[in-house]
């Protein structure tokens, strides 16, 4: 049986493979990314800028380390509750 969509009450769904939060988090809170801005604030305020590449890599370090914990792997989440895809207004919802 083929779901219909909870928002507008459509047939034209289909089931959506994309689960790219977790990697759009990583890609976001990136040590190299997070490295350079901390290099970047201390070079704005006279310090070391080895200082802000040390502070940066250690805060996505533990944001990493926080999500890793929180978030079920992609392939036990999407085994656990499917997501689908309304084509007619774009809405994800899962069953």
């Amino acid at each position: 049986m083929k779901p219909i969509c909870p928002n507008c009450h459509s047939a034209h769904v289909i089931e959506n493979m994309d689960n790219n939060l977790q990697g759009i988090a990583e890609d976001l809170f990136s040590p190299k990314l997070l490295a350079g801005i901390g290099a970047s604030v201390c070079k704005y305020y006279k310090i070391n800028p080895m200082i802000g590449i040390v502070a940066g890599g250690a805060v996505a370090t533990v944001i990493n380390l926080a999500q890793q914990k929180l978030i079920q792997p992609p392939l036990v989440k999407a085994a656990l509750i499917p997501r689908y895809l309304c084509s007619t207004c774009q809405h994800t919802f899962s069953i």
